[in-house]
């Protein structure tokens, strides 16, 4: 294969792979625009998307949903899940929203929850 044509196929590949990888972020929870109201963090939106978007989350789970694409090599610890965990829960806990520690498991938000916090996204919204 030519030089040339090797190329537009590799950048071929690429484009598809970068579409399945967003296609998967929206799948994940990762690409939710949390309401402004809410006063959440780009990091702290993805976590809470893929919080509503998921039954269970582990912590190397919601680790890779908040460090996804992270260039610079620096690795967080697994404890800074917990207070991400602690500041969505400080802003959501005016609406009356809640996120649940299941031990040993990782963080969920409950179906009653994700209702309750849909309907208060739709009705702020406006």
């Amino acid at each position: 294969m030519d030089p040339l044509a090797r190329l537009e196929a590799v950048l071929a590949e690429n484009e598809r792979l970068r579409d399945r990888i967003a296609a998967l972020e929206d799948a994940f929870g990762m690409n939710v625009e949390a309401p402004v109201f809410l006063g959440l963090t780009a990091s702290e939106a993805r976590l809470f998307g893929a919080l509503m978007k998921r039954d269970t989350l582990t912590k190397g789970q919601i680790m890779s949903a908040l460090y996804v694409g992270r260039m610079d090599g620096e690795e967080a610890e697994i404890k800074i899940v917990d207070v991400f965990v602690c500041k969505i829960r400080k802003k959501l806990k005016p609406y009356g929203l809640t996120i649940e520690t299941l031990w040993g498991q990782g963080y969920r938000i409950s179906p009653a929850m994700k209702t309750r916090a849909a309907a208060i996204m739709q009705e702020n919204a406006a």
